[in-house]
């Protein structure tokens, strides 16, 4: 991943890591990189990882174990879907539905291009 949009760093990596969560490469009770591995990955300071980590304890998607790290926290994958499938509704669609009138796209032009992106998967 290479971090590089506007948004905050630690954002950006606390999303690559709910990433890593919904796709089920990291589990329940998976132990996360460590604050040290972590900060050279992404070539950052520690404290943003730090920052990071804390931000998804207080979302409930990890839970930290003092003197051992960070691990995948029970209903951390439901937690994730709810909230992004929330931003969605309330962000991004909105902004999707605007450009569609601005250019005129009907619904009926989008539905051909969602089977088929259904089709691929």
């Amino acid at each position: 991943m290479e971090l590089k949009d506007n948004r905050p760093v630690f954002i950006q990596i606390k999303e690559w890591v709910e990433d890593n969560i919904l796709s089920g490469r990291w589990s329940i009770g998976h132990q996360l990189p460590s604050v040290r591995e972590m900060s050279a990955k992404f070539r950052v300071n520690a404290n943003t990882i730090v920052r990071t980590y804390e931000h998804l304890g207080f979302d409930s998607t990890v839970r930290s174990v003092k003197g051992v790290g960070f691990f995948v926290a029970e209903g951390a994958c439901e937690s994730i879907k709810e909230r992004r499938r929330q931003a969605f509704f309330d962000e991004l669609l909105p902004l999707c539905i605007r450009q569609m009138e601005l250019l005129g796209i009907s619904p009926d032009e989008i539905i051909p291009i969602i089977k088929r992106h259904e089709n691929k998967q």
